[in-house]
């Protein structure tokens, strides 16, 4: 019973480092990828290390880094880092015990079950509350060329490990290695904590970036809308002089003068969608691309007066969620293309929700870009993430039975 309650026990601790590695990488849903890593974590913690034993770490090591390139999501390299650095402390950590604490231990008592246990609870929940606290979070991305840099960051402490363990000759008879060992183990967890803080120090900076990019994308957003607004009242003011060119021209050129001025933009309705007139813009010329590309536009909008957000992050908000609508349908057939708002300010919220046939896969929650620079493409949906967030808001994405749905709510009190 007693062995029993240990190997629950076990698994348990093996459940709180599979929380830790949640902590800093998402995990995918699949039951089997889940029960591989969380094997390859309850292993990882409780296996024995040993100076001079080259029996247990390898296999211990290649299956928790088989379990993190499987079950998690994100690139490569981040996957890759992820694993090492974490497999790098835990190693660590226990070797300290097995190779260093142990000596004194085994001078002290014969069983020290319950001591090697509780050094491993201690060691893995004080590193999931350190993690979970000052780490950067799952949901962070670093460029190739960083997450390159964190690798290599990362290395040197799992060569330490791995040069002590599998290429020490006196393994544990030698007890005049002990302090150097040590150290040196001690270098590797603090190590650790090195590169943690590195991480954090770059996923701070390249969200920084991120939001400027962002603000910069939803201000020239909303100045070239401004600038489209400005031509319009231009060319109206000019009427006058329009029609004074009108009367001087010949019979056989008015017919094609007037016909350019129709197609002026300057001479289409804005429509009066809600009370706010930076929506009601930004319907207006949405609603003319689409009906340009011959997609249907079906608009429910209950908005009584201005809104009190920003002007570029309120024309950020439905641009960028009409146009992702918009290049969704442009690849469906005629018959197929249609696009629902639905926008309702009340009780102090603003909710909207676009919906539109989507025919697309989901990469990592976010629908993959058709276009060809993919690289300089996909702020539309971060864009309004950020916006969201901005004030005190969320946005929420779905696809159900071929409709892709996203869902925006801020509230006006923030």
């Amino acid at each position: 019973m007693f062995r029993i309650f240990i190997l629950l026990a076990e698994a348990g601790v093996g459940g709180i480092f599979y929380a830790l590695v949640s902590c800093l990488i998402e995990i995918r849903k699949a039951w089997w990828r889940r029960l591989l890593l969380l094997t390859g974590c309850a292993l990882l913690v409780f296996m024995v290390i040993f100076t001079g034993d080259p029996d247990n770490l390898p296999p211990t090591l290649l299956l928790f880094l088989a379990g993190v390139w499987i079950a998690c999501r994100g690139s490569r390299l981040k996957r890759l880092t992820v694993g090492v650095m974490l497999a790098s402390v835990m190693v660590a950590l226990n070797a300290l015990f097995d190779n260093c604490f142990w000596h004194f231990l085994h001078a002290l008592m014969e069983d020290y079950t319950l001591y090697y246990f509780g050094y491993r609870t201690l060691m893995v929940v004080l590193l999931y509350m350190g993690v979970r606290h000052y780490g950067p979070g799952r949901d962070f991305e670093l460029s190739p060329q960083l997450w390159g840099l964190l690798l290599l960051l990362c290395i040197p402490p799992m060569g330490i490990v791995i040069a002590l363990i599998l290429l020490n000759q006196y393994g544990d008879v030698n007890t005049e290695y002990i302090p150097m060992n040590t150290m040196l183990f001690l270098v590797a967890v603090v190590s650790f904590v090195g590169n943690l803080c590195a991480m954090l120090t770059l996923s701070r900076q390249q969200k920084l970036e991120r939001e400027n990019a962002l603000v910069q994308h939803n201000r020239k957003y909303y100045e070239a809308m401004e600038q489209q607004q400005f031509e319009i009242r231009r060319i109206r003011h000019d009427l006058a002089n329009h029609l004074q060119a009108l009367l001087s021209l010949p019979a056989e050129e008015k017919d094609s003068y007037i016909r350019k001025m129709i197609e002026n933009p300057a001479f289409e309705r804005v429509l009066s969608y809600s009370g706010d007139a930076t929506v009601n813009a930004v319907l207006t010329a949405k609603e003319s691309v689409m009906r340009q590309r011959g997609i249907a536009f079906y608009a429910k909008v209950d908005i009584p007066g201005e809104l009190p957000f920003e002007k570029p992050d309120l024309c950020a908000l439905f641009a960028n969620a009409l146009d992702n609508a918009i290049e969704a349908c442009a690849v469906l057939d005629a018959g197929s293309r249609q696009i629902e708002l639905s926008a309702r300010a009340a009780k102090g919220i603003l909710a909207v929700e676009v919906r539109n046939p989507f025919g697309g896969q989901l990469s990592g929650g976010l629908p993959k870009t058709t276009k060809q620079d993919a690289a300089n493409h996909g702020y539309g949906l971060r864009s309004i993430q950020e916006i969201a967030k901005k004030y005190g808001g969320s946005m929420e994405i779905r696809q159900e039975e071929g409709v892709f749905c996203l869902f925006c709510f801020m509230p006006e009190r923030f």
